[in-house]
């Protein structure tokens, strides 16, 4: 069922292959393209953290809290892990008089020194704030104070918290609550898994509001104006997500998960579109997913300089010489 979506080429022979699916829906939430198996049984990752949110915002506790958009943004990130985002993700646990020590997501080195190849010293100390889902976590430690659950127990899949959350994934991926599998996620907060194609009808769902009660809808075009204004809190520099925000400047909502998986929201034209690799291995997603906005005819007259670097990558030896490249190579296919 699955297909190739990206080849790796060595000089002009072929080295090895990606197979992925994707699904494209529109602002009805019904398939319009497809590639391999859009029913493909996925965990969405972080691509669920902007729905993560819905209950914060909808309790009226974000607001009781006094969380400007920019806060309410890192929380729906994969932040790097600079000192502008630990600023941020501190100000939200201060605001709700908690501090570093509760937070539960555990610590790597910073994405920022990723991006830039900064090695890490025997040395280096790296805190809990500078974890990617240390800003979703804040969220869930805002909430869990309000709802009378504990503080400890935050990430507890039975927990007041997660139960909120589970309903607003299970309402936005339009996906029966029960049939949702719940996994652990690097994080150790509950992960989500679906249908491949849920996620494109979420992502569909929050760039345009789409939803017959007045306060959801007022909730996902919140979240897309704070995601939209503020994508430099959802991610970072160097990052993917960035770019096509820059590109697309506020009209496109999008988040990467790991292993892999990517879900992007247009306002103009109404879609929502899900990408998967397979094997999880992010140097296929990203150009993948270009390829599948250029065939649905939306990079014809933007400008490609953010996305230029992501766009059919070069493979590079240890010595720095151009070796190979990846390469997109896929028909999406009309419904």
């Amino acid at each position: 069922m699955h297909e190739i979506v990206a080849n790796v080429y060595r000089g002009e022979g072929l080295e090895s292959a990606h197979h992925g699916a994707i699904a494209v829906v529109n602002d009805k939430k019904e398939l319009t393209h497809y590639v391999g198996d859009v029913d493909f049984f996925t965990q969405a990752r972080s691509e669920a953290k902007p729905f993560q949110i819905i209950p914060l915002i909808k309790s009226g506790i974000a607001d009781k809290y006094g969380f400007t958009d920019k806060q309410l943004a890192v929380m729906c990130g994969s932040h790097t892990g600079t000192d502008e985002h630990v600023e941020v993700v501190l100000s939200n646990l201060k605001q709700a008089s908690l501090d570093e020590s509760y937070l539960q997501c555990g610590t790597h080195q910073p994405i920022y020194q990723k991006e830039q190849k900064i090695r890490p010293s025997k040395d280096d100390i790296y805190h809990q704030t500078q974890h990617n889902c240390s800003g979703k976590h804040s969220g869930f430690l805002a909430l869990t104070k309000e709802v009378g659950g504990e503080l400890n127990d935050y990430l507890n899949p039975g927990s007041k918290t997660q139960q909120l959350v589970l309903s607003a994934i299970a309402e936005s991926y339009d996906y029966p609550r029960g049939k949702i599998k719940i996994g652990i996620d690097g994080c150790s907060a509950p992960v989500f898994g679906m249908p491949l194609k849920q996620a494109a009808v979420a992502y569909a769902t929050l760039a345009n509001g789409l939803s017959d009660d007045p306060e959801m809808r007022a909730i996902l075009l919140r979240i897309k104006k704070i995601m939209t204004d503020y994508p430099e809190m959802v991610s970072g520099e160097g990052r993917f997500d960035l770019a096509l925000a820059r590109t697309f400047p506020g009209n496109v909502v999008n988040k990467i998960g790991a292993e892999g998986i990517e879900g992007i929201g247009f306002s103009d034209p109404a879609i929502g579109i899900a990408v998967k690799i397979i094997d999880g291995n992010a140097r296929a997603l990203y150009p993948v997913v270009i390829e599948v906005l250029r065939q649905l005819g939306l990079l014809g007259n933007v400008d490609m300089r953010y996305l230029e670097p992501f766009d059919n990558p070069k493979v590079y030896n240890y010595r720095k010489i151009e070796v190979g490249r990846i390469v997109p190579e896929f028909e999406l296919k009309k419904v």
